[in-house]
């Protein structure tokens, strides 16, 4: 199999991943959106695997697939861009950041100023889409980053190490 496809088929799986985990985040009914949406493991995955271009494409596909699936909710176009489409591109270009490997552990600390930066695009959207105070917006947006972060943070620490192993990619 030629480098392109193979590079497409693994797209393909890290979205079709995200795409099963996206319903499985929406454990709480928040009412302007917002989960821990460990499903986004998948694209931190892509980014690290495939390099930041694959998983920023693979990240697109992911967004314009939640909207006609319906997983995804159209509030206005600032919204779309600073709840949607910034954090996505963000999530599929965290892999710009080296892993840092240390006695055998791949640590993804690019997750952490990328979830920052997730997070900032956030608030921005609550505070111009929604009109949200800053101290409300914080306690709507900062909790669920937050656990967005860490269960991935360790999401990625189990799996992708296996991974690695096993797609191969050059």
């Amino acid at each position: 199999m030629n480098k392109k496809t193979k590079m497409m088929v693994y797209m393909a799986m890290f979205v079709a991943i995200q795409l099963v985990l996206e319903p499985l985040t929406k454990i709480t009914d928040m009412p302007y959106g917002g989960n821990v949406a460990f499903s986004l493991i998948a694209l931190f995955l892509a980014s690290y695997l495939l390099g930041p271009l694959y998983g920023c494409i693979a990240s697109m596909v992911c967004l314009g697939a939640q909207f006609v699936l319906g997983l995804a909710t159209y509030y206005g176009v600032v919204s779309l861009f600073l709840d949607y489409v910034i954090p996505m591109m963000l999530v599929g270009l965290c892999g710009v950041i080296p892993l840092w490997r240390y006695k055998g552990w791949v640590i993804p600390l690019g997750m952490i100023p990328i979830m920052i930066i997730k997070t900032i695009s956030h608030l921005l959207a609550g505070w111009y889409a929604f009109e949200m105070p800053l101290q409300g917006n914080l306690l709507y947006n900062l909790p669920y980053n937050a656990g967005t972060l860490v269960a991935c943070f360790i999401l990625f620490i189990i799996i992708y190490p296996r991974l690695e192993k096993i797609l191969k990619i050059d």
